[in-house]
């Protein structure tokens, strides 16, 4: 049975030279596996996907993509007949000119520049292997060749001011770029920073002050035409990443690589977390699957309601199947209702959207709909 059109393909590319102390995905120095890998991620194409050779969207994710052979990207764009969007991640200090050439000759589009901050002493805290120089040089080289480029800066940091984040954006902003990501510094478990928080060697910014940074760069951007279209993201209209959008509207992808995730007709897996077991179920010709989960009925309803609301555009509730469910908790939820007459749930049938004020507190906003939902 053919399977629905899958929108997106994703390759997780888990190399890095040294691992940033806040990351959470799967990365490291396992550079003596990199040939294996890569046999390994084309052989899993033609397992997964044998009967699709179009994928609207591609991205090269990481770790750091940067860090494979233009002749890695080649190979595995070579394997598909169409593609409008070709997205690599790239570390400033690994954008040199040869290298950005040899992607864009190769069908590359677009690239996302993992640029964080223009603050020596921001960038040595986060554990990032660039200098200011590096992202300015970075920015200039792959601006000169590519039309569409993405920034991530990431905000929030302990020690930083909110005129600090400020100037690093504005910074920015001098440059061409048609897609910025801002990120506000999260601990997660297991990482370095988690244990340095613990410690008490550093401590976060107070919530209102990060706030405050995150609303201010909102309108900074908007000053300077960019639209915000999802929570973190905003671009020159038209730019907006597609594939992250494929995402966000729950749209069918294929994730390629140790720990990627696919999605596919309501069902979720996840690739094991381990370059080693993934390359030898590959060898076996086995799907190196070490999660699946499969989402039906309110479980669906739940987790496009969850993605869909990240974006600006929100949701249509006809189209999720909640039309029903926002009717009955209309009537009977002060909750929702008080959600919607202050001003943080917008709701115009079939259009449900997050007002602005409660983008940087949405997972409690989207939780407390949730309950109100299903629970009432």
């Amino acid at each position: 049975m053919r399977r629905n059109l899958v929108n997106s393909l994703y390759v997780h590319v888990p190399f890095c030279r040294k691992k940033c102390p806040y990351c959470d995905f799967y990365s490291g120095n396992f550079f003596e596996l990199k040939d294996d890998y890569k046999k390994a991620i084309f052989k899993e194409l033609s397992i997964r996907a044998p009967e699709f050779s179009q994928f609207p969207t591609v991205y090269f994710g990481g770790g750091t993509p940067s860090l494979m052979e233009a002749s890695f990207f080649e190979t595995l764009l070579s394997k598909l007949s169409q593609f409008s969007e070709v997205t690599v991640e790239v570390n400033p200090e690994d954008a040199k000119r040869d290298f950005l050439s040899s992607l864009n000759s190769v069908g590359v589009n677009r690239i996302s520049l993992g640029v964080q901050s223009f603050s020596d002493k921001f960038l040595k805290f986060l554990g990032r292997g660039q200098n200011r120089e590096d992202n300015v040089r970075a920015l200039e080289e792959t601006l000169s060749l590519f039309s569409n480029v993405s920034a991530d800066i990431i905000y929030g940091i302990p020690g930083q001011s909110i005129e600090e984040f400020l100037e690093d954006l504005e910074f920015l902003l001098k440059f061409p770029v048609k897609h910025v990501s801002l990120y506000a510094l999260t601990i997660y478990e297991g990482t370095p920073f988690e244990e340095l928080l613990n410690a008490g060697k550093f401590s976060l910014p107070e919530e209102e002050k990060v706030s405050k940074m995150y609303y201010e760069a909102v309108e900074l951007l908007e000053s300077r035409g960019f639209k915000q279209y999802e929570i973190s993201n905003f671009s020159v209209p038209g730019f907006e990443s597609k594939h992250n959008l494929s995402y966000w509207r729950l749209e069918n992808y294929v994730g390629l690589g140790p720990s990627a995730a696919s999605f596919e007709d309501g069902v979720y897996t996840k690739n094991i977390s381990d370059i080693g077991e993934y390359i030898s179920k590959i060898n076996e010709e086995t799907l190196p699957i070490e999660e699946r989960e499969e989402f039906r009925g309110r479980g669906l309803k739940e987790i496009k309601l969850i993605m869909g609301l990240r974006l600006t555009e929100g949701v249509d509730v006809k189209e999720i199947g909640i039309e029903e469910e926002m009717d009955r908790a209309l009537k009977s939820s002060e909750v929702l209702k008080g959600l919607i007459d202050e001003g943080y749930l917008i709701y115009e049938f079939p259009k449900l959207k997050l007002d602005k004020r409660a983008y940087f507190t949405s997972n409690a906003v989207i939780s407390l709909l949730i309950k109100e939902l299903w629970e009432v």
